[in-house]
């Protein structure tokens, strides 16, 4: 079990567990790819060394070409609309390709843009990814948080306010999410209390949606 709540079983290889999940959702009752789609968090920076991606559980280690070539055949032959840090966090050049094979799935710079306004242009300007995970303790205050987000929005990106490791019950972040519009939050699995909280926030958010504001909280 990971910190942030999800199930890490053992496999030969990453493809099977693309293979598991899209088993699971029709197993479940869902159409994959209609009512439940797969979002991948590669962190591809872990295994990013001397300018090749190593990818030991599998034995081989690949070329940036190489590594947007399997995301993308993964693209093809599963119900995957978001990748998450796909390539390593200086691997600007790889993005640009990754970005223009895949510029139709969601394409999350969280390594990539550490919610730093900075990296963030760079990517725009570049044309490297097109989404950016928005972590209000890494950058480390609320207002350069928010002007992340207008950044993004500004720049056609799409923004997800993602919890951290070492989360409290504290649910502020479903406000944040609901705030600025975002649309998206990462918060992690039900099976953590810190992780709960956030989705219950949300629950009474959407419970007050449409009611009339009367000038009282």
């Amino acid at each position: 079990m990971a910190d942030e709540g999800g199930w890490g079983p053992w496999l030969p290889g990453n493809e099977e567990a693309l293979l598991l999940l899209t088993a699971a959702i029709g197993e479940a009752g869902y159409a994959p790819g209609g009512q439940v789609s797969i979002a991948l968090d590669v962190a591809a920076t872990h295994f990013y060394r001397g300018g090749r991606y190593h990818l030991t559980s599998e034995k081989r280690s690949l070329s940036s070409g190489e590594m947007v070539a399997l995301l993308a055949g993964w693209c093809e032959r599963f119900p995957v609309v978001s990748i998450e840090d796909g390539l390593a966090e200086d691997d600007w050049e790889g993005w640009v390709e990754l970005t223009g094979r895949l510029g139709r799935v969601q394409l999350v710079g969280d390594d990539l843009f550490t919610t730093n306004g900075e990296r963030l242009r760079r990517g725009m300007e570049s044309g490297a990814a097109n989404a950016v995970l928005v972590k209000m303790n890494q950058i480390g205050t609320l207002t350069e948080t928010l002007d992340v987000c207008r950044q993004a929005r500004a720049g056609g990106y799409r923004a997800v306010i993602s919890a951290r490791s070492g989360e409290t019950e504290d649910s502020f972040l479903a406000d944040l999410a609901t705030a600025t519009g975002a649309g998206q939050i990462k918060i992690g699995s039900v099976t953590r209390s810190e992780r709960l909280a956030k989705y219950n926030r949300l629950l009474e958010l959407e419970a007050w949606e449409g009611l009339p504001f009367t000038g009282k909280l």
